[in-house]
Formats: C-alpha cells, structure tokens, sequence
C-alpha cells in the first residue's frame, strides 16, 4: 500500500473543495503542486478521474524525485522526517477536500447503505491496529453475531493464481455465513471465494469491486443474516415504543446516542438494536431520529440529510464530521 493509498483509503473528493484547494485540471487529471519542509521539498499530487491518487516529491535540491521515500531500506532521521511531513501534506488534502466514507470501494459503501436500512445496522470496527482498523463488522441486532465483515485486502490472499502486479492489488470483501451443505456450490460461481481468515465450510468471501452485482450480494447477506439469527426473530414491541419515546425526548438543538437511549430504556446491551428502530422509525409516525447519533458522534452512513437537519438546530460537528458531544450530547 503507498502512502497515497494508506490516507485516502475511506475518501472521496469533492471537485469545488479541490479546486478552492488549488487543485487544477492537468490533461484528464487534477493537480496540486505545493511546497513543504521549508521549501527544501515540492509534492506533486495527481488525481485521476476515478479518484486514484498519486504523488512525486522533488528534492529541490537537485530538483529530482526524492526516491528513497518510497525505498522500505530507507529507515535514516532525515528520511523518516520527509515522509513524516508528506504524510501530514497529504491528510491536510484529505481534510480540505474529501469526505469521509466507511470502506474504500463503492459498492461497499452502497451495501453498508442498503444494510443499515434493511436492518438498522451500522457497521463497527473493533480493530485499531492499523492494519485492520478500516475492517468493519456487521452484528446482528438480536444475537450479537456477525453476519457481515467488510475488509481491504491483496486480490492474492484470495486467488493465488493472479499474476504478481494483479495480487498486490487491494480490493474490498465482506465475509458473509452459508449453508455448509451449499459451500462448493458458492465457491464456483465468479466473485465468490472460500473465506479469508475464516472456516471455509461455513462463510465465503465475496469481492466488492462490481464483480458480483448488487442484487446477488444483497441475497447472500440476507441468508447470512437469517443464518445468524438464533431463535429470536420477532422484535420487541415494547421496548420499540419506548426507544421511541425517548428518542421524541430528545429536545431541539441536543442529540442522543444509541446506547444512551438504550441505557435509558434499561437495556443497555441493546444499542444496535435502537439503530434498527431508529431505520425504521417512520413505520410508527413522525419522530426526530436524526438527533440520535453513534457513541464517536457519527452520523448514519448513507443519510445526507442528517447532518443538514442537525446544523439547522445548531448543533456543531468537529472537523473529523461528527458530533461534538461534549457541547451538544443530552443530559440524561
């Protein structure tokens, strides 16, 4: 993974932020050209058309490619300081100019969509070791199972028959639950693979790059759902009218978290399951479910409209796109 791919992984850029940035159009790509470390060096950012991200950095020195950032051998103060540097270069660029997405490929993105308003479930992840933190997992809301993983890995820790510059591509899969007795049947048919990192006779992965269309992913996720499941399938009505009344106590320009209603409904396992109520909220009539947020402040992946709705009420976000819920959380 470059260095490029490590901080844009999760972003999408936004072409009238670019270019207020200063990016301008160079053939069929967009480029900034700025200078860092005092001037000693000068970043060449392209992107292309489908948001693909490359970069030199010029030694002015001698006015060449400074190579041994890119060079792993290259461990020296100086060097690790440059990249430092250019690292820091390139997340201002993120921050100025993209939004923030859950996963790195689009069809991702439109699947962890679909399931949160199909479940009510918003995908978690668990990890912040670096290399799996962007690994997002799906649970489901009765059991706490997991039904769904989404992760970035190498094309070749799937299919060891690809040609070397074809393995070390990086794609997005999500790791789904199956019928064992069905296992074989999934593992002929193109996009689906035994699963990474897990029992191959009970979950495969699928690769999220378009190979599979939609409609066949979103089947897949529902059998692994249904598989999931356990023996509650039947949501509490109960506990969903009172989410509900808690959620209509939430008072203008305040926001409330799932588990803290869920706290307050003296469940307080149950958070995920107050996201689901909260998706499918307008069953039950008019309620302000767009000032119930995450436990980080994140608003629901998918719903543009959220974010709007709260700022007209004067509730602020902090410069990473949540909630500031030290200002604006609830009192209760």
């Amino acid at each position: 993974m470059t260095i490029e791919d490590k901080v844009f992984s999760r972003m999408r850029f936004d072409r009238i932020k670019m270019e207020r940035y200063g990016f301008a159009a160079d053939g069929d790509e967009l480029l900034a050209v700025r200078d860092f470390l005092d001037g000693d060096f000068t970043a060449e950012i392209r992107v292309n058309r489908n948001g693909k991200v490359t970069g030199r950095v010029i030694d002015r020195m001698n006015e060449e490619e400074y190579s041994q950032l890119r060079n792993e051998n290259y461990y020296g103060a100086f060097v690790n300081t440059v990249r430092d540097a250019y690292e820091r270069l390139l997340m201002d660029i993120a921050s100025e100019c993209c939004d923030e997405v859950s996963f790195a490929s689009d069809q991702s993105n439109r699947l962890a969509g679909w399931i949160l308003q199909e479940y009510g479930v918003a995908p978690d992840f668990p990890w912040s070791d670096g290399r799996n933190d962007t690994a997002g997992v799906f649970r489901h809301p009765d059991t706490g199972k997991w039904f769904g993983l989404i992760m970035n890995i190498r094309k070749g820790q799937l299919d060891r028959r690809l040609r070397q510059d074809d393995a070390k591509e990086l794609v997005d899969v999500i790791n789904l639950k199956i019928d064992e007795t069905k296992a074989g049947q999934f593992h002929n048919e193109e996009g689906l693979y035994p699963a990474f990192h897990m029992n191959h006779k009970k979950w495969i992965s699928v690769i999220l790059d378009d190979t599979v269309n939609d409609q066949r992913v979103k089947e897949l996720v529902s059998d692994s759902f249904t598989l999931t499941a356990g023996k509650r399938s039947k949501m509490d009505e109960e506990f969903v009218h009172k989410v509900l009344l808690i959620a209509d106590s939430v008072p203008y320009g305040k926001v409330a978290t799932y588990g803290q209603i869920a706290r307050i409904a003296g469940r307080e396992r149950n958070s995920r399951m107050v996201g689901k109520i909260m998706s499918m909220a307008d069953r039950y009539g008019d309620h302000p479910c767009h000032r119930v947020v995450n436990h980080a402040g994140r608003t629901v992946p998918g719903w543009k409209e959220q974010r709007p709705m709260l700022e007209s009420e004067g509730i602020g976000f902090k410069t990473n796109g949540c909630v500031d819920l030290e200002k604006y959380q609830w009192d209760q």
